[in-house]
């Protein structure tokens, strides 16, 4: 993954200031666990270093690293967007509906799909939705308990 700087350096090349904002909204997303976070999660942690701030920035800010190429917005499953930086690698999601743990692929789907001619693809993303292998094992689990009780 590039470094904080170096998406810092991509910002000022494109003639935007590092505000504190935008400095803590990177900073939030170098100390996410996970690979995805909703505007909300993001606006969480960057209100624990800058209390001050309100979400409509952290959505504005969102929206220029968006715009600027530096973070990825994803929708899945009919629910809030996603955001992640974009580090170089290409990659997808495998996404648990259990549990919420985002796993990243680098296989892509693309180079086997069969194109229109004429059509030229500029961007894509590929999202899989299911569960993992802990949440399957537990409702497996709990299905047995069930059984025992019936």
């Amino acid at each position: 993954m590039q470094s904080k700087n170096e998406f810092i350096e991509q910002l000022k090349q494109r003639g935007y200031k590092l505000t504190k904002q935008r400095q803590a909204i990177l900073n939030a997303f170098m100390d996410l666990e996970k690979p995805l976070a909703t505007a909300q999660h993001i606006f969480e942690k960057v209100a624990e270093i800058n209390p001050g701030i309100n979400f409509s920035t952290v959505y504005r800010n969102l929206d220029v690293l968006v715009q600027e190429g530096i973070a990825r917005k994803i929708m899945f499953d009919q629910g809030a967007a996603y955001y992640e930086l974009i580090d170089g690698k290409h990659h997808h999601h495998l996404i648990c509906k259990g549990c919420g743990k985002v796993q990243c692929v680098e296989y892509c789907p693309l180079g086997d799909m069969p194109m229109k001619e004429g059509f030229v693809p500029i961007d894509h993303s590929f999202e899989v939705l299911g569960f993992c292998k802990e949440c399957v094992r537990a409702k497996l689990m709990n299905d047995e308990r069930r059984r025992e009780r019936e």
